[in-house]
């Protein structure tokens, strides 16, 4: 039992927090925090073995658990993570099961809440909204276990619109691809030897061809086939030439921006599909390396997400942007959506390239993405098309002062400052992404920023990419907030350091969550736990502003940590916020950090798309 008035408040505070007693009011969880106990643990620790009997309810209140499944043959199955927040043991204490059919390990040192199995049973006859909030969570682990929570529906019946030599080549890479994740495909063309003729098309695969005005998706499918494709492959669009596209669900339009002022009087053939086309078409935007964005498209909007893929094979092979943007669209088709969330925390947000250049080298891509501050100006970048080892290069170079400069004292703090005060990022960022909107860059980007008008976090995913930004990186005090809209915009830090939770809402099925901030050194402005207060340094005021704002970034992330599903971790805890002229050290911590962990996530992908895959096959060709 918490032993005094301090403990039983650190309880409380921990209580408000999670969803298991959302609805009670103060004196309510005072009187659960009564009955709770604090039990730490150390990674790699067993904290609980298949068959142990179940006489404890925990709440994870600090760290990460690993759960593992137990047949009763003692085989061994991973089911997933035990996040903070999240609770164990209710099932089989409400179900009276005396044993547990699992194994929980500590994948972290943390904390649980402890309370014994008749304390969990009496509090849900006392507060009906506590069993509420059991329902819900246990509901959302059932959808997350057998891959019902994916939001997204794969399409077993594809059109594609091919119009270029360009667009022929891509139909065919994009047809390559699903074959390699496995799909079994059938493939109907009314002009297969354009196809052909492009050079990309997969020679294991062939065509049946089709005349025009038939469709061959309205009629009985073969057994066995995950998916059935008609390619359209002309210069000239009509309706005899569309009506072959009649029973897609999902028809993928291959767009060069040159088509986009047409694009209204090429989709008008559509109008005899029955329902609104629009909800069926997906853009497909075959970009050129010169200029690697989307034009915007005023006034005509799709149901689907449209997909931006950078065309380089100038090199003799394909890119790796190319390379990412068939990895979006190939997920897109499969109905997986992944995710990467980027922390703020100034000059140790450089850690962010090296994280990313190795999940690239390692073949990881992402379908979108978010970013507080400094994680919102590497992730902008990093989504506009610029690679790792570019980014690291440029911010090195762009933010390491003349050497007169670096002679004054503190002159890293300073040198920060002047950024702001000289109004001189905006400068530095357009060089490399001009007057891009963020609707227009290859990967979708969520930036945050907090309105101190209303008190509340603000999402940009439109608008000018620099603005987004400037917004986002806005350090209070240090700068005045940006003013727009009846808005008073300052760092999005201030209450959301790391955003996941923007993309677990957005409906991405697997988040991973990069935190450079989860280490503090333990010295400020000199001193130490350990020293005398006789000896302590007073510090100065901007040494004090960025401690705050470090100390915030590392504790305010903790609140929001539900929707990571994997965390990477880098250690910058030597270097400081301001620290911008060693972006290439702090860059290898990241790299050092992910590559620690690389081989365990992409595991987790592969799992979660085994997962998320068989699930869909009941809908497939039904």
């Amino acid at each position: 039992m918490p032993r005094s008035e301090a403990e039983i408040e650190q309880a409380i505070g921990w209580l408000t927090s999670i969803r298991f007693c959302q609805g009670l009011d103060r004196d309510q969880l005072a009187s659960l925090a009564q009955e709770l106990t604090v039990r730490s643990f150390a990674a790699g620790e067993t904290i609980a073995s298949p068959d142990d009997p179940v006489t404890e309810f925990w709440i994870v209140v600090e760290g990460e658990l690993d759960s593992f499944l137990t047949d009763p043959r003692g085989r061994e199955e991973f089911l997933g993570i035990v996040h903070q927040g999240e609770t164990v043991g209710e099932i089989f204490i409400l179900e009276k099961n005396p044993n547990r059919p699992a194994r929980f390990t500590a994948r972290t040192n943390g904390k649980l809440l402890v309370a014994p199995a008749d304390a969990l049973i009496r509090w849900v006859k006392i507060y009906p909204s506590l069993m509420q909030n059991l329902f819900f969570t246990l509901s959302e682990r059932f959808k997350t276990v057998t891959g019902a929570g994916s939001r997204n529906v794969p399409s077993p019946r594809l059109g594609i619109v091919a119009s270029s030599k360009l667009g022929y080549e891509f139909a065919g890479k994009i047809v390559a691809k699903l074959l390699r994740v496995g799909e079994r495909l059938e493939v109907w063309s009314n002009q297969p030897e354009r196809l052909i003729k492009a050079g990309c098309w997969p020679e294991s695969l062939p065509f049946k061809h089709i005349d025009a005005g038939a469709s061959p998706l309205l009629q009985p499918s073969p057994p066995l086939l995950d998916r059935r494709i008609v390619v359209c492959a002309s210069a000239v669009q009509n309706d005899e030439y569309f009506k072959s596209l009649l029973g897609c669900d999902e028809i993928l339009w291959l767009l060069e921006p040159n088509d986009a002022p047409n694009l209204m009087q090429a989709m008008a053939p559509l109008k005899f599909l029955q329902g609104d086309a629009s909800d069926r078409v997906r853009i497909v935007w075959l970009l050129n390396p010169n200029l690697p964005v989307a034009p915007v498209l005023d006034g005509l909007t799709f149901k689907k997400s449209d997909v931006k893929i950078v065309v380089d094979s100038s090199m003799g092979s394909i890119a790796r942007q190319e390379i990412q943007g068939i990895d979006r669209l190939s997920r897109a088709l499969r109905g997986i959506s992944i995710g990467i969330a980027l922390a703020g925390g100034g000059a140790k947000g450089m850690a962010h390239f090296g994280v990313l250049q190795v999940l690239e080298d390692a073949g990881i891509s992402f379908d979108v993405m978010s970013g507080t501050s400094a994680g919102a100006m590497a992730g902008i970048l990093y989504a506009s098309g610029m690679s790792p080892q570019d980014a690291i290069q440029n911010f090195q170079r762009d933010l390491t002062p003349s050497k007169l400069f670096r002679c004054l004292p503190n002159w890293h703090n300073l040198y920060l400052v002047s950024q702001y005060r000289r109004r001189a990022w905006d400068g530095m960022l357009r060089k490399y992404l001009h007057d891009w909107q963020l609707e227009q860059l290859s990967i979708p980007f969520r930036a945050i920023t907090v309105d101190l008008v209303q008190a509340r976090t603000v999402v940009r995913q439109e608008g000018d990419a620099v603005r987004a930004i400037l917004e986002s990186i806005n350090l209070p005090v240090v700068s005045r907030p940006i003013l727009r809209d009846g808005m008073a915009l300052v760092d999005g830090g201030v209450l959301n350091n790391l955003p996941a939770d923007v993309l677990a809402e957005s409906g991405a099925d697997f988040v991973v969550g990069v935190d450079v901030s989860s280490r503090v050194r333990p010295e400020f402005a000199g001193n130490r736990p350990d020293m005398p207060t006789t000896k302590m340094k007073n510090a100065g005021s901007i040494d004090t502003i960025f401690r705050i704002f470090e100390s915030q970034a590392h504790n305010i992330g903790k609140l929001r940590n539900r929707a990571v599903d994997f965390w990477i971790k880098p250690d910058t805890s030597i270097y400081g916020l301001a620290e911008f002229h060693r972006t290439s050290e702090i860059a290898n911590a990241g790299k050092i950090a992910a590559e620690h962990c690389f081989t365990e996530l992409k595991q987790r992908l592969v799992d979660l798309e085994k997962r998320l895959v068989s699930h869909a096959n009941s809908n497939k060709l039904a």
